[in-house]
């Protein structure tokens, strides 16, 4: 991830004398790395795969170019290049590089700008969720508390495959869906199955047509307004297209009911043609052709709102004050903000943003992570309302680090009744609904069911925070062992936000096994010491150890340990880059907090910021960043704040067509 001391660093520079160099001069750009860099990063060299001097003779227009230029001014800014051996460049020097490249790439013409926006595709949750919603009807199985011993899909989700994730991180990334054919017979087949459950549901089709049944036999005016009816709730565009809509698609429909002489099944036939439509496929907005940023019209930023929060259209409510335009005022945006994070729906932000980002999903998907359904399920469940209560408490995002309160499976809450202290949900009130009030909870316990996790005090070493839940524990192991490289990488990469590449030709660690077998019982720290010995390997081991060795009393499925199954004593304790210690992973995630807190923060709005906008964050988007963490630090970095600080940003309230003008 990209720090965001650019813009402080330049403005402190460039008032330091008037000797500071001028960043927009890029023969001057040059002389500065090559004096610092091109020893190791020329063509001939080309250290960790790097040649800046080809580099300085591209144009830094092109994607290849703006890649590298990203990565070279990261390094620079955060002091990671040149080596520490190596002679340091002068402030006015790095002022430079970070100059030059904020006007090149952060700006354009020296004004803030928001970058094209792309087409959005839904994606396959998405579409569950829109046609649950137009329908009335549920294709998700209903959160039982019976076992079966698998962990199943709903049968809508079997039919389409699974989306891949793109540069952002999430499968909703516009990029990589354009990139991407749309699996369109899957996703007719899926939608086949969603209608025939909405055809045989009376209480669904009296909702949506305002009738019970589907007409048998309709005459031209009673399948015209019925068609109205169907693209009313299923359509999210401006009710001035309806008229046009209406016409299109009862057109069609007489053509086909002329031959089959079934106005049902041409009723059924226009409905899933209408739900195969790019209109309800895609979330098509609007274009004026503009090189500078505009507004988007009220329904299409209900459109957005609703996709980020809830994963779905729009209700009817979020849909009017998009359709009256009220919608684009910050007051009334922020009200219906506020009412969407206090519905159910809401969940979809722990279930896809949280659970994407944070990786636990895989428990519900991999066969690698699987024990049993109990354990799965209940750990899935834990992290799953861990996040939620980020935001129905509206707490602080460094509750992820380490909390005073966490979620505890039911079984592990039976087992240990006498050691947990319960929170009532009357004690923290919260600022939002409570979800779990929807569970089935039976006063008697049955082994052969589970139920939802119960809100307690962390108090022991061990609890506390999402970093050592069962869940993250487990989905940063290997299949049979821990993995401390694994949990540090995790650590720095997806909590921290800084992204390591993998070195190349690393040695296995059974290498490293041979080569102590002169001592008896090496320890998991003098493994992994001898494992990166290469020069190569120490400057992200130095930061990644630590990390995973201080979570070293957490075995593959997140059980607290005290000694391994050979009974040598597990040694959780490490030297953070700045040179604190600590000893047990509970210091370990108090330092992280103190240590990495700006990281922390910016990279947890860094991912939200992409999966709302459904694309990888690009230079030009720093201005809004800033805005939003200097925002969320003044309001204690609560989870409620940062959403609500996207939603206010030009970047999700606004659109440009087209880089250049």
């Amino acid at each position: 991830m990209r720090r965001f001391a650019s813009a402080s660093v330049l403005t402190l520079v460039l008032a330091v004398s008037s000797h500071t160099i001028v960043a927009d001069d890029f023969e001057q750009l040059s002389t500065i790395l090559s004096r610092h860099c091109l020893d190791c990063h020329d063509a001939e060299t080309r250290t960790g795969g790097i040649d800046l001097a080809t580099l300085l003779q591209q144009q830094p227009d092109t994607e290849e170019a703006r890649r590298l230029w990203i990565r070279v001014e990261q390094v620079v800014s955060d002091g990671e290049m040149p080596p520490p051996e190596q002679p340091r460049p002068a402030a006015a020097e790095i002022a430079a590089v970070n100059d030059w490249f904020w006007n090149t790439y952060v700006l354009r013409d020296g004004k803030p700008h928001i970058g094209t926006t792309p087409l959005r595709r839904l994606t396959r949750y998405e579409l569950q969720n829109t046609l649950e919603d137009a329908l009335a009807i549920s294709l998700s199985p209903p959160y039982r508390n019976t076992l079966t011993g698998q962990l199943d899909q709903s049968e809508f989700m079997k039919l389409i495959p699974s989306d891949l994730p793109g540069e952002s991180g999430f499968d909703n990334d516009a990029q990589r869906l354009e990139s991407l054919r749309p699996p369109l017979q899957q996703i007719a087949e899926a939608v086949h199955l969603a209608l025939d459950q909405f055809s045989r549901t009376p209480a669904a089709v009296q909702t949506v047509l305002g009738v019970p049944e589907i007409p048998l036999q309709a005459d031209e005016l009673e399948s015209r307004e019925t068609i109205i009816a169907f693209l009313r709730r299923t359509m999210r565009s401006d009710p001035a297209d309806l008229p046009h809509q209406t016409q299109v698609w009862h057109s069609l429909y007489l053509d086909h009911v002329a031959t089959s002489q079934d106005s049902r099944r041409s009723l059924m036939h226009i409905f899933e043609m209408i739900l195969v439509s790019p209109d309800v496929l895609y979330r098509i907005e609007s274009t004026q052709q503009q090189a500078t940023p505009y507004p988007v019209t009220g329904v299409e930023l209900a459109s957005r709102l609703s996709y980020f929060l809830w994963s779905s259209a729009p209700d009817a409510e979020l849909l009017q004050h998009g359709q009256d335009s009220s919608l684009l005022q910050d007051d009334v945006l922020l009200a219906q903000t506020d009412r969407m994070l206090n519905s159910p729906r809401r969940l979809s932000l722990a279930e896809n943003f949280a659970g994407q980002w944070l990786g636990f999903n895989d428990l519900l998907t991999s066969e690698e992570y699987f024990r049993d359904e109990l354990w799965n399920r209940e750990s899935y469940d834990e992290v799953l309302f861990f996040f939620d209560e980020l935001i129905r408490a509206d707490r602080s995002l460094f509750d992820l680090v380490q909390s005073e309160w966490a979620y505890l499976r039911d079984t592990a809450a039976s087992a240990a009744e006498r050691q947990i202290t319960p929170i009532s949900r009357e004690s923290t009130p919260g600022k939002y609904a409570d979800l779990l009030s929807t569970r089935p909870l039976p006063g008697k316990r049955d082994p052969q069911n589970y139920y939802p996790p119960l809100l307690v005090q962390a108090t022991a070493d061990e609890a506390g925070g999402i970093i050592t839940t069962p869940a993250i524990m487990r989905v940063t192991a290997a299949k049979d062992r821990t993995s401390p490289v694994r949990r540090g990488v995790w650590l720095l990469n997806t909590l921290i936000g800084k992204r390591l590449e993998p070195p190349a030709d690393v040695p296995p660690l059974e290498e490293a096994r041979v080569a102590l077998a002169v001592k008896q019982n090496p320890t998991v720290a003098e493994l992994l010491q001898q494992h990166v010995s290469r020069a190569e390997c120490i400057s992200c081991h130095q930061a990644i150890d630590p990390l995973g060795l201080g979570l070293e009393n957490y075995d593959s499925f997140g059980e607290w340990r005290e000694r391994y199954p050979d009974a040598v004593p597990v040694v959780a304790s490490g030297v953070m880059p700045d040179g604190s210690r600590f000893s047990s992973p509970r210091e370990l995630k108090t330092l992280l907090q103190r240590v990495y807190q700006q990281e922390i923060a910016e990279n947890f709005v860094h991912q939200l910021y992409a999966y709302a906008l459904g694309r990888a964050l690009q230079p030009h988007d720093r201005v809004s960043l800033q805005q939003i963490i200097a925002a969320v630090a003044a309001e204690d970095y609560r989870v409620t704040s940062v959403i609500r600080q996207i939603v206010l940003s030009d970047q999700f309230r606004m659109r440009q067509d087209a880089e250049d003008p």
